[in-house]
């Protein structure tokens, strides 16, 4: 990857640093996730994405960085690191290393997407999860190994949340189950701002006429 940033004269150094923008405390995973939980038709993908979001995080972030506590590459002394680090662009990490944290959020979500979605689409998200584990290495901001590492745990997060998303949707019942599986935010939406129009009776004549403005002119 260094290799890559020298060939191309700089050339990827704001496109890792975009895509790596994704990935800042999984936040564009988040929405993601919960813009899909809004709509019927995304809601299983929606569900699966943030029970593996949750899961990865509670791997990755509390467990595993907090016992192992690796330091970031470019802060080992006598080495090449820092230097390709900077040649990279400088990108400021303070937590530990290992695993990656945008690489888990990446694969955990865009796995279980990829098996609850349409794989006629749903593959471009494992594309856009390997492109930011490549751009962490690129910015030198990763191991190799601390971004495999997320890799692994992302995608066993991914796959127990595509599962126990369909386990839900499986058991899920009663007042709980109706949400999930019927609410539409569209359909709330149009609800809401629609036009209430008032109710209708029938006059003596048997014609039928509204409570307001026609009654009183038959009257």
């Amino acid at each position: 990857m260094h290799s890559l940033q020298q060939a191309a004269g700089s050339f990827f150094n704001g496109f890792s640093k975009f895509v790596s923008f994704f990935g800042e405390l999984g936040w564009f995973f988040i929405v993601l996730a919960f813009a899909f939980l809004l709509f019927k038709r995304m809601r299983r993908e929606g569900l699966a994405m943030a029970i593996a979001l949750f899961i990865g995080a509670l791997i990755t972030n509390i467990l595993l960085k907090n016992i192992i506590g690796r330091a970031r590459p470019f802060t080992r002394e006598g080495t090449p690191f820092n230097e390709w680090w900077i040649a990279a662009g400088q990108s400021p990490e303070d937590s530990a290393s290992f695993p990656s944290g945008h690489t888990t959020a990446a694969f955990a979500s865009m796995v279980a997407f990829f098996i609850i979605g349409n794989k006629r689409y749903s593959w471009t998200g494992l594309v856009f999860a390997f492109v930011m584990a490549l751009s962490r290495i690129y910015l030198v901001v990763h191991y190799p190994t601390d971004v495999i590492a997320g890799i692994v745990v992302g995608t066993v997060a991914g796959i127990c949340g595509a599962l126990l998303s369909k386990l839900i949707y499986k058991k899920a019942g009663g007042k709980f189950g109706n949400l999930l599986k019927n609410f539409s935010i569209v359909v709330f939406i149009k609800q809401l701002f629609s036009k209430k129009t008032p109710p209708k009776q029938n006059n003596v004549d048997g014609e039928v006429v509204s409570n307001n403005a026609e009654s009183n002119e038959l009257k």
